[in-house]
Order: structure tokens, then sequence, then C-alpha cells
């Protein structure tokens, strides 16, 4: 009961968009996710597929991944996972890389990795190849700290894009005009389809990381930050 609270907490935090929302059969899809990735899918997010379920909420702040049969506009959770883009940065989810279920409205990945027994919550940023530590395991996160407008989005920065480039349509992503790693700034932004964005910002990555092996220099994979 504590737990369901709180999901009508999250719907409080992020309403779902009309339209671009739908229940999702989490158990049936925690088992498609097992035997494609040879993961087991935390019982505290299938709860919320259940009762929450996928697409965009908050104005699309949040995206959750759906399967197929959701018909979402967005990333659908089994093929996202399974883009071969990931495979330059991250080993695959059965080798102790992340599982993604959502993302923010600037491309941020909201996933889990399996760490011993426990689900390890983690935001993966592409923009500057950074992850964080989201609690100390997924239940706490989905349970206790997404319950707030911005948890994972700056407040001031999504306002900032949002002015620039109007309400954000699903399946899309506000991207720098000019990538950090390229010494961008927060200041200017467009709207960019997410595969878009995010193969762009990891082939710009390996482009860096050959250009520092072939100076003499040692490449970075990427930054771990823990919060």
């Amino acid at each position: 009961m504590k737990r369901d609270a709180s999901f009508r907490s999250f719907l409080d935090a992020y309403p779902p968009t009309p339209g671009q929302s739908h229940p999702v059969d989490g158990v049936s899809l925690a088992e498609a996710i097992e035997e494609r990735f040879g993961i087991a899918v935390p019982g505290a997010l299938q709860l919320f597929w259940l009762r929450v379920g996928a697409g965009a909420f908050g104005g699309g702040e949040i995206y959750v991944f759906g399967d197929a049969g959701s018909a979402l506009p967005g990333p659908e959770v089994l093929e996202w996972n399974a883009a071969p883009w990931w495979r330059s940065v991250y080993p695959t989810p059965k080798e102790g890389g992340p599982f993604f279920f959502g993302q923010t409205a600037f491309g941020d990945q909201l996933g889990f990795r399996w760490q011993g027994s426990i689900a390890l919550p983690e935001l993966f940023m592409p923009d500057t190849m950074e992850v964080f530590l989201l609690g100390q395991d997924l239940d706490e996160l989905l349970g206790e700290l997404l319950v707030a407008p911005g948890a994972l989005c700056d407040s001031e920065r999504l306002a900032r894009a949002a002015k620039q480039c109007g309400p954000l349509p699903a399946g899309q992503h506000y991207a720098p005009d000019v990538s950090p790693l390229r010494g961008g700034t927060d200041e200017s932004f467009h709207v960019v389809p997410a595969e878009a964005h995010l193969t762009a910002a990891i082939s710009g990555w390996e482009a860096m990381q050959a250009r520092t092996r072939s100076a003499g220099g040692i490449g970075v994979r990427f930054s771990a930050n823990r919060v």
C-alpha cells in the first residue's frame, strides 16, 4: 500500500500526457525482457508499469518505455535496449551493463543494473557521458525519490529549452546546439529524434576517444559520478 501511494505521488508530480500514455502488463513485459536479455526485472519496476503505465509524463519531462503493444510514439523498451550503439559504451545487461526503462526530455537514460541481488538505479547522460547513481536500489527510486517535479531534470534548464523550442513532441529530445564535450553550454537547444540524438552523442564521444588515442593520450570510457 505504501508503494501504491508513492506511485500516486509520482502521477501527481508527473501527470500522464493525454493520448501519449497507456497501461502496460508489467509481468508479461518482464518475461519478454528476461527471455531476450537474460536478466530479471525487479518487482518494483513490474508494479510501476502495472500501476503507472508507459509513455509521456509531466509534459514530456519523463518518458517511460513501453512494449510494442502499447502503440506509443516513443521508443519501445526491447528494441531500444537492443540498439547497437549501446555496445560501444556498455556491456550487455546480462554482462553487467544497464537496462534502460525510461528517459528525460534531454535524453538522459533512466535504468538499472544488477549488482549481486541489488538493482542499482542509474541515470546515463549521453551529452556529457556521465553516470549517476540514483539511490540504494530501484525500490527506493520508484517508491520514495521519484515523486517530485524536477527530480531528474533541472527545472530552469527544462523551462529554457521549452521556451526556445516549444513543447516536446513524443519520441524527441531537447539536445544542446553544441555538445558539452566540444565546449557547448546549456544556453541553446534544438529538438531531435531520440535515436538520432543518442547516435550523434555516442559517435561524437567515440571520435573524441579516437583522437585522444591517436595523440598518445589515454581514453576514458565515461565519467561515473555517484550521488
